[in-house]
Parts: structure tokens; sequence; C-alpha cells
């Protein structure tokens, strides 16, 4: 691809596109974009480890434990199904048993066809409606769907913006909910959704910036348990309490003290009082209950879990029982504690290992017991469910894999500004370290996201074929809390990026790689890390896979209405480059800006999804053609784009093939072979 420079200024910085045409779906630009991706795929599938991968993929596909189900009105709601039609099914008796709701096949034939996504659910108070949460060929808005649960009828369709995390804030009476979506010019907007016969209709509620700021992604209302107010709580990765919305008048005001800088959010326990996890001033956290009648004056909360050595992630009250989620050393801890503060106990939970479902919530939504999954590095997700009542801690099922003669170990490396920065290591038992070994990295380090012990279902065939997997905890995640997130975000994100060539380094220190058989592959926030991991450490990598990533930090989405509420997400990490401060901060590592002609990068591997809203393929199409241009080493550099797909891929086979091909690829970089499938 021809470079044709244009001079841009954006938030008063001034610099050279090179290749600003690729920035728009032109006819060109896609028929360029179509080309390469054909070429990677076609390279990818031509691998000899291709098809291994692929199979040992697919037979791991299940058992993943994202979502949990829910036990809400004496009713079990969840998701069964590891095949291709996932359905959602609601049943008095246990988990994964009852009547069906809907499924992808049924909500595809319904709409015309398409590759349909089911993502959250909400059921209503007592289970007689469940919200649905659901889009397709990679649309990531999407829809609420309402059926009623005893007849699976299909009630209502509501627009939704998914991505943003925000849920239904429904009504104890049942008779419909909240939800969030924005204005034409991008404010907060709740919109009430009469369901139940007979609902009344109510004016929509615009939030002013002043009382809840347009960076916020999604809102989700918190409703009281006589239904007279709501506390609003942001979605999706920081969690603060910003307004108590009184739903007899709709009048709005503050819920927290001025000057607030931490999270805030918790669960009602009587129409009064709402119990939080808090952390402007307690940097580990600690849990408060907060009169809301007097929620701006500190001095009414009571302390019910004080700070301890973990880092609390979330904290709700389920069935007369205070439950709290902290993190230690990297791992999930789980305390139960009466109303007063007194501790009951602490579950006893395997460790190192942490719960897919609760790392995908950060929350403890209504529930009639604590439902959760857990999972280790070693074997996949078990469902486990605490009863307030009794306090049974039961396991409902088996792990559908283990990898039993796997080790995981935890060791730290010294980040460039003396930072200790946790990472793990997971390989064969009988895998020698008296030499280096090919190894695989993958970190995320940022949004305030953790990265926990997990079944490392798309990195298995690397294990399985002689190779060390490392998972790494950097900075701008919430490993250790507040102060950790912060660390790695903003004007301090160049630090997330000396951890992880701090870990590399470690991994070359310590005899355990060495840079010709290291590969970096991570996604999303994780898949632009892996663009510095290419622009700032070539010489740390033999091969880099950025997923879904974003590389043009100065121009990271359309200034449009449509991207507003990604454009917040972005915002709460990177910052707003049309400002001129952090505009000058960013240019100095947005990735596309920083590659340097002459330089041998690593093999490349990039992934998008066609309909991405978040992280579109024009990033990949700028970033390519820059790299093809000044790169020295002749190593591959491919660019994927998956066609009607967003931000990643559900059905079992497309996951398989979506990291099947790009395993494939980093085995083939470093000299693996695929293992030979089991006898």
């Amino acid at each position: 691809m021809q470079a044709i420079p244009v001079r841009k200024i954006v938030g008063g910085v001034a610099f050279e596109d090179r290749f600003a045409h690729l920035q728009d779906d032109t006819p060109e630009a896609l028929e360029w974009q179509w080309a390469r991706s054909s070429a990677a795929q076609a390279a990818a599938e031509a691998s000899p480890n291709y098809r291994p991968v692929y199979d040992r993929l697919l037979a791991l596909a299940s058992g993943g434990g994202l979502f949990a189900p829910r036990k809400v009105g004496g009713i079990w709601f969840g998701y069964t199904g590891d095949g291709g039609d996932i359905t959602l099914r609601a049943g008095e008796t246990a988990p994964g048993e009852g009547r069906a709701i809907a499924s992808t096949g049924s909500l595809a034939e319904a709409a015309g066809g398409g590759a349909v996504m089911m993502t959250w659910f909400e059921p209503s108070p007592n289970g007689r409606f469940v919200a649905l949460a659901w889009g397709r060929d990679g649309d990531m808005s999407g829809q609420w769907t309402v059926f009623e649960t005893a007849t699976g009828r299909r009630i209502v369709d509501v627009p939704a913006l998914a991505y943003t995390g925000a849920r239904p804030g429904w009504l104890p009476d049942e008779s419909g909910f909240w939800i969030d979506g924005r204005t034409d010019e991008g404010l907060h907007r709740l919109r009430f959704v009469p369901v139940a016969d007979g609902a009344t209709e109510r004016p929509d509620v615009v939030l002013p910036e002043t009382l809840v700021e347009a960076k916020h992604s999604g809102l989700t209302a918190h409703v009281s348990p006589d239904g007279r107010r709501a506390i609003l709580v942001t979605e999706p990765h920081e969690h603060i309490a910003l307004a108590l919305l009184d739903l007899d008048t709709l009048a709005a005001a503050p819920f927290l003290p001025g000057g607030w800088d931490g999270e805030c959010d918790g669960s009602w326990i009587d129409a009064e009082t709402y119990v939080a996890r808090v952390n402007d001033g307690a940097p580990q956290g600690r849990v408060v209950a907060i009169p809301v009648s007097h929620s701006t004056d500190r001095s009414t909360w009571r302390e019910l879990a004080p700070e301890s050595e973990g880092f609390i992630g979330w904290a709700g009250v389920i069935g007369g029982r205070l439950y709290v989620g902290d993190l230690l050393d990297v791992s999930l801890r789980v305390r139960v504690f009466d109303l007063d503060g007194r501790l009951v106990e602490t579950l006893p939970l395997e460790n190192p290992g942490s719960s897919p479902s609760l790392m995908l919530e950060r929350c403890v939504r209504p529930n009639d017991m604590l439902v959760f999954t857990h999972a280790t590095f070693t074997r996949s997700a078990v469902l486990l469910t605490h009863d307030p009542k009794t306090g049974e801690l039961r396991q409902h099922d088996e792990p559908v894999h283990r990898l039993d003669d796997a080790v995981a170990e935890r060791r730290f490396a010294t980040s460039r500004d003396g930072t200790r920065i946790p990472y793990f290591i997971v390989r064969k038992q009988a895998l020698p370290l008296d030499r280096p070994q090919p190894a695989l990295v993958h970190a995320y380090g940022g949004f305030n996201v953790s990265m926990l012990p997990s079944f490392p279902s798309n990195f298995v065939p690397f294990i399985e074929a002689g190779g060390i997997f490392v998972q790494a905890s950097l900075r701008g995640g919430a490993e250790y809390g507040k102060g950790w997130h912060d660390a790695g975000r903003l004007r301090n994100k160049q630090n997330t990026f000396d951890d992880l060539a701090a870990v590399a380094e470690a991994l070359i220190a310590g005899g355990v790689s060495q840079p010709d058989l290291m590969a970096f592959m991570g996604a999303s926030n994780g898949g632009m890390l892996a663009g510095i991991a290419i622009v700032q450490q070539p010489h740390l990598w033999r091969a880099v896979v950025p997923s879904v990533p974003i590389f043009d930090m100065m121009e990271m989405l359309p200034l449009t209405a449509a991207t507003a509420g990604v454009r917040a997400i972005m915002y709460e990490d990177y910052g707003d480059t049309t400002v001129p401060d952090v505009a000058t901060s960013v240019i100095r590592w947005s990735p596309y800006h920083n590659i340097a002609d002459g330089v041998a990068y690593p093999a490349v591997y990039q992934i998008f999804g066609e309909h991405d809203v978040g992280c579109m393929p024009f990033h990949g199409r700028k970033f390519t053609a820059r790299l093809d241009e000044a790169d020295s080493g002749g190593r591959p550099i491919h660019f994927r784009v998956w066609r009607d797909t967003g931000h990643g891929v559900v059905d079992p086979a497309k996951v398989a093939a979506w990291n099947g091909e790009w395993l494939a690829f980093v085995m083939d970089q470093i000299g693996m072979k695929a293992a030979e499938p089991a006898a």
C-alpha cells in the first residue's frame, strides 16, 4: 500500500499520518483489507499445526464458566449448551434444567437469520420475567428482549447498549425496569420500559453532565426494595454510585460526598440503607452501610468490613449475609459477614484460583444465594453455591477439563521504577527448566480488570506441545486495588508497558526462555499492549498477536454520537486526545505513531472483527501498511478481519478457528509442533 502523507493536528499536537487514506471504509481500503485478510487466513490454515490445534481447541470449548446461573424468586435462570445453539432456561429444580426461554437458534430464526450472541440476562425480582441482551452478526449494541418466564412469551424488545454493561433496574413489583441510554448530545438518559400489563409509562430522565459525566460508559439503576429510589451505578469497569434518583419525582441528586475519588457499589439491605464497598481514602477497600437520606455525609456511614490485607473488588448482601470478595496473592478470597460486621466464615476455595463469572460481573447481582464459578490454572470451572441461611458451600458439577500433569508457579519481575510485578508460569511438570523453552506471554494491564488464575483453554495446546504459558498482572488492572489501576492509566500508562518488558526480561534473565522463543498475545486493551510490544520492544519477541486492538491512539474512534459510549470507555484509561495535555502524552506512546523505519519487527498476526464498534479494523489497515513500509526484518505481518463479528466470537467452531489461526502461527514462528492427540 502506497503512503499518502497527511499533516494532522489533534489536541494541538501536529503529526504526519502516512496512511490516513486507510481510515475510512472506502472501496479501495476495503478491497486491500479483505485481500490481506484472505492471505492471513490462508497462511494460518496452511500451517501443519493448524488442524491439530483447531481440533484441540474445539474439544476444550466447553467448561468456561463465564456466565453463572442465577436463582431469583426460587427459579434458576441460566445458559445451557456447549454447541452452536445456546439456550436460556428457567426452572425450579437445579441449574441447567427447566424450560427453554430463548436460544441463539430461535432468536436468529425470528430475526431472519444471522449469527446470534446472547450476553447478559436479568430476571425480575420474583422471577416472573427475564430480560435478555443479545445481538447478531457482531452487533455490539444489540437489544434487550423481555420474556415471560412461565410461558416463554416474548413481551417487548428494547434497543440496548450492551457493550456498556448497563443492566435493567427492575422495580420490585416487576411492572417494568429502567435502562440507560444516550441522548443525541451524548448525555445519559434513563428510560422506563413498561413490561407488565397495565404498567404506567414514565418520562425519560436526562442526567446533566454535572451529575453524571459522559465519560462514564453505562449506568445501572439499583432500585430500592420499596421502589421509591434508585442509586445509579456506573458500568462496566469502574462501579461508582454517582446519583440518587427519586422515582416518584424523577429528581436526581449526587449520592456521594463532594470530591469523591474511588469506587462505590453494592446492594440495598432495606429501603433506607445501601451497603457498598468503597476505596476513596481506603486503597485496599472497605465495606460500609450508607443511610441513603444522608449519603453525602461520610460521618453517617457505618463500617462493616475494614481494610485488610486483601484488595476488595466486590461486596453485596444476599439473604441477610454480607459477601465480600477480595484479591489476596492475586487469587480470589470470599468472606461472609453478618450485617453487624462480624466475620462468619471464609469460603474454602482452591488457590491460586478465581471466579470467571465474578470477574465478569465484579459485583453481586440480585440472587437467592451466592452463585459463582471457580477455576484454577489446571482445572476448568465448576459451579459453586453458598446458601446464606444454612452456610452450605456446594459444588454442583465436576470440571470438564484438567491439566493433571501441569503445574502453576507465581513469580515476580521488577519494573523500571522498582515495582514488583506478579506473573504466573504454567507448564508441564516434566518440562525441563535447565535451558530456555518456548514461552507465550499473555497480559491485559488496563481498565481496572484483573488477570487472575483461570483455566487457560486457549493456551492449552501450547502447554501440551511443551511450551510455557505466562500470565502477567500488569499495572492498570485491579489486582492490587485502586492504586494499581491508577498507576497504569492516563499519564501513567507507560508503566504498563514497562511492566510487560520487565516480565519478558525476567524470563530471559532466569533462563526460562529467550527472545527467539518468546511470543506475546493480548486482546482488546491487551491488543493495544501487543502493539506496544511490537513497537517499543521488538528485541524481546519473536512473534506478537494483537487481538481486537487499537493502534492509532490519537484518533481512536470517529467523534460521533454513535461512538460516545465506547469513547467513554477509552477515555477511562487513555484520556481524551482532543485535550492538549492528553494528546501531548499519548503521542509519545501511540503504537501507530511510533513505528520507526529500518527496525526488524517481530512476526505479527493481527485479528479484528468487521463490526467491532470499539476496535475498528481501520486501526489494522493503517498499522499494517506502516509496518510493511518500515520493517527491515522480513518476518510475516498478517492482518486478519473476521466477517460479521464484533469484539470476538462465541460459537465454539468459530472460537476454535479464531484462536487456532493465531496459535498455529505463533507455534510455527518459534519452532513448535502441536502435540499428538491422546489415544
